[in-house]
């Protein structure tokens, strides 16, 4: 009995394991393509651009009035708001002006949309004063710009400004710095 367990068992058991081993394996999807890759859909951000905060700046451009035209230069200070892509504000400014006007200056709102992270395309109104020969007048002023941000705290701009009943047109460039946080 002991030569028939320890003689024929053993490699009766063998046999099994070495034919069990040699059978090939079935896959499941044998014959099937492989599958495709499929792209991942593109990343949407989340919106990241923050144009809140407190800003200063120097502008240049040209003026032109019913009787003269020249270089104007100055300054301007604000505040943003931002709610997600609309961003409002107030600003003022101060130029002088190389024209029959001595001096331009103004204090608008400001309300525009952002067309990208680092671009806003937007609208200005509010009340302007003009300086000639001591004679100051006031008058509504609007205007539109774009500005872009160069960075987190420079952006510059072009910035189009009409006194209507003065009938000065100003166009200029400026260059904006947030102050602050």
């Amino acid at each position: 009995m002991n030569v028939l367990r320890g003689g024929v068992i053993g490699p009766a058991i063998m046999a099994a394991c070495l034919g069990l081993a040699s059978i090939p394996a079935a896959a499941a999807d044998l014959g099937r393509p492989p599958p495709r890759y499929a792209e991942p859909p593109p990343y949407d951000a989340p919106f990241t651009s923050y144009w809140q905060g407190l800003y200063g700046g120097v502008h240049l451009g040209w003026a032109e009035d019913s009787h003269s035209d020249g270089v104007i230069g100055g300054g301007q200070i604000g505040y943003n708001w931002q709610a997600s892509r609309i961003v409002y504000g107030l600003e003022a400014d101060v130029s002088v002006a190389d024209t029959s006007v001595d001096v331009l200056g103004s204090a608008r709102g400001r309300l525009g949309f952002l067309l990208d992270d680092r671009l806003l395309a937007y609208g200005t109104a509010g009340v302007g004063f003009a300086d000639a020969d001591d004679d100051t007048e006031t008058d509504f002023v609007w205007g539109l710009g774009l500005e872009g941000k160069l960075d987190e705290r420079l952006s510059a701009r072009v910035e189009y400004l009409s006194y209507d009943d003065l009938d000065i047109d100003v166009v200029r460039a400026g260059l904006n710095f947030k102050l602050g946080y």
